[in-house]
């Protein structure tokens, strides 16, 4: 009875009013069972404006609406109908946008895409409302996959799913296969040879690195081991929670690298776990890193999202550029250990003669 009343309060407190109020929950209310659908209606009674439930159950993480995929559905159920414009697609699937450079703008754009919407991008809730005159929606994460279906099934925008890849050859087909869906072709094959082009440089200079992959990075990670595998990088470990999608990579990765180790991040004997026992060159993601302090380390988990051929380009330069600052600073400090050893000598020396 309070919720309601405590909206009204902060909204009437506020000197420009907000355009929607989105009250979040956690697993207190779900084990309470709460009916937070009917306490923002009440709001909405009481306020005048949108109220939206955003439940965050932990609880229903390894579900199948875990709370980030609810969250999505929550951010596109204030859009309403309007008339739809065929040149005009939303992105949906992350919080914020693509990388400026991604090939993706520039190849919807030459299939005849005018408009291109991500809602990270809409400058306020008028451009954002204009998300529901697109003619499709392009999926670039699963975890939006239900928002997807719901404005699917509420306002007739129909979805086409595209998935994260580090695997070339998998990118271009499902480039290929995406355009013969718009009744299109795209010519992608610059942005390939470009990323080829950058994966063959790092390899040329570290051509026996050892990698560690993590789930807390811009990738699944298994496809990202898998990937890196076939590059024929030796990849000693990968941490993740499985999930079934995940088994497909695993399969695979046992017939080309039985020695690599999966460990689980969930797994309580995790607190055990030493580093040394699989010596790595480089780490990517944040709870790999960790677990190898000492490597060089690549989080690759800002906010602005890898995608595609410029995705893949972007990895193996930062790649790159965090073994080439390890090195350096490891040369550096046995720099300076040589020469305090030789002012040692030089005293010893001296105290001798």
């Amino acid at each position: 009875k309070k919720v309601p009343k405590a909206v009204q309060e902060i909204c009437d407190s506020l000197e420009k009013k907000p355009s929607v109020v989105m009250i979040c929950i956690t697993c207190v209310d779900a084990l309470l069972g709460t009916d937070m659908e009917r306490i923002c209606r009440k709001s909405e009674e009481k306020t005048g404006l949108p109220v939206r439930p955003c439940y965050m159950y932990a609880l229903t993480r390894e579900g199948r609406k875990p709370p980030m995929v609810h969250v999505r559905q929550s951010l596109y159920s204030l859009l309403k109908p309007k008339k739809k414009k065929g040149n005009v697609v939303n992105l949906l699937g992350f919080f914020s946008p693509l990388m400026d450079d991604c090939e993706l703008y520039g190849m919807l754009e030459k299939a005849g895409v005018k408009a291109i919407n991500e809602i990270s991008r809409c400058k306020d809730y008028e451009e954002y409302q204009t998300m529901a005159e697109a003619n499709f929606n392009l999926v670039l994460d699963a975890e939006a996959r239900f928002a997807a279906a719901d404005m699917q099934k509420r306002l007739g925008i129909p979805y086409i799913e595209l998935t994260r890849l580090y695997q070339l050859d998998k990118i271009k087909n499902q480039y290929t296969l995406f355009a013969a869906a718009l009744g299109s072709k795209f010519d992608d094959d610059a942005y390939f040879e470009e990323a080829l082009a950058a994966k063959e440089a790092f390899k040329k200079k570290y051509p026996h690195a050892v990698f560690a992959i993590g789930e807390g990075c811009n990738a699944n990670a298994f496809e990202l081991a898998f990937a890196l595998i076939r590059y024929e990088f030796a990849v000693a470990e990968v941490f993740g929670n499985l999930s079934k999608e995940d088994f497909v990579y695993i399969e695979k990765m046992a017939k080309l690298s039985p020695e690599t180790k999966i460990y689980s991040n969930l797994e309580p004997t995790m607190i055990y776990y030493e580093p040394g026992e699989n010596p790595v060159d480089i780490v990517i993601g944040k709870d790999a890193v960790y677990y190898h302090p000492e490597a060089a380390q690549l989080e690759w988990s800002d906010d602005i999202q890898p995608f595609g051929y410029r995705g893949v380009k972007h990895f193996f330069e930062e790649c790159e550029r965090v073994l080439d600052e390890k090195n350096a600073k490891s040369e550096a400090k046995n720099l300076k250990n040589s020469t305090k050893n030789i002012k040692e000598e030089k005293i010893l020396e001296r105290g001798t003669n």
